[in-house]
């Protein structure tokens, strides 16, 4: 498949670079770091990377590119970290000669004409190292970090349970690239007085549910940071010694729903969220577009299953 892969991109001098809507930095990583390689080996080839503006993408790139439908016509679209066509952002990817898809979660669905899916990877950015590293490609500084980047992000600083022997093999790859890990870990854990305020509220409105940490946060809670941004801080919740699995819930932009963010150290919360039409790994998973009450009916299940 991946040689599929290669010779694909190698036929077609237009490549537009999609990812899942409100991006995290594997998806961001994966992106604008594919982007970089692809203009480093093809100088010759239009790589656009397309979606839109998020709080990731801003630590990175001024904005994001942007191309007409025409010129989308007769181009490659290569999707990354993404586990179903709707997640996509900017669904104009149906509008590419051919599409790949490059993902590391649970198939769900498949809407490629190539699809590369390894659900035991820890991140996108892992399957993308691994290739390079198997091929023994040189790739730009930039590029490396950008996937040191999205693997750090999605292991959790290689903390998870989905770490295997090839995640390190990835990220040994990517250091010997000319990876700064101490950039890396200030772009992605670092944070500023505004987060830190934000951060220390969600630990304030945390509640123990059995061995179970969630927190539910309104707009008025967030402001002045957006949806997006606040969805995020998951990881405040994490860390805790009697906590098996937690979660953060948050008010989306509509005023009407919750998005819920779900983590666990070992539980598998990716059955929870795909029981509310969400998906994800096992130890991280998401949904969207909750009422209150499945709000509390999910809590309750967090409770349970960190008691099992």
């Amino acid at each position: 498949m991946i040689n599929k892969i290669i010779d694909t991109i190698a036929s077609y001098d237009k490549i537009a670079l999609f990812r899942h809507e409100y991006p995290d930095m594997d998806a961001i990583g994966s992106q604008l770091g594919l982007k970089a390689i692809l203009q480093a080996q093809y100088p010759n080839k239009d790589v656009r990377a397309l979606g839109g503006m998020s709080e990731a993408a801003s630590y990175f790139v001024d904005e994001m590119d942007h191309v007409s439908d025409d010129w989308l016509d007769g181009a490659l679209a290569i999707i990354l970290d993404t586990s179903n066509a709707a997640r996509v952002d900017d669904q104009r990817y149906t509008l590419a000669t051919t599409s790949i898809r490059i993902d590391h979660h649970v198939p769900i669905e498949h809407f490629c004409e190539l699809e590369y899916i390894d659900e035991k990877a820890t991140a996108t950015c892992e399957l993308l190292a691994l290739a390079l590293n198997a091929l023994d490609i040189r790739i730009p500084k930039m590029a490396a970090q950008m996937l040191y980047s999205g693997l750090i992000a999605d292991s959790i600083r290689f903390t998870i349970g989905t770490v295997r022997p090839e995640t390190m093999q990835a990220a040994g790859y990517l250091i010997g690239q000319g990876v700064d890990v101490i950039q890396c870990e200030e772009d992605n854990f670092a944070t500023n007085y505004p987060n830190y305020v934000y951060e220390t509220k969600v630990r304030e409105k945390a509640m123990r549910k059995g061995d179970a940490l969630v927190a539910i946060m309104e707009p008025e809670d967030y402001a002045p940071m957006t949806f997006s941004q606040a969805k995020e801080k998951v990881y405040v919740l994490a860390g805790i010694r009697e906590i098996s699995c937690w979660g953060l819930f948050t008010r989306m932009e509509d005023g009407i729903h919750y998005a819920a963010s779900l983590r666990s150290k070992r539980k598998d919360v990716r059955q929870i969220a795909m029981a509310y039409h969400g998906g994800g790994h096992i130890c991280a998973a998401g949904i969207k577009n909750l009422e209150r009450e499945q709000v509390d009916a999910i809590i309750d299940q967090l409770k349970k299953l960190s008691l099992e």
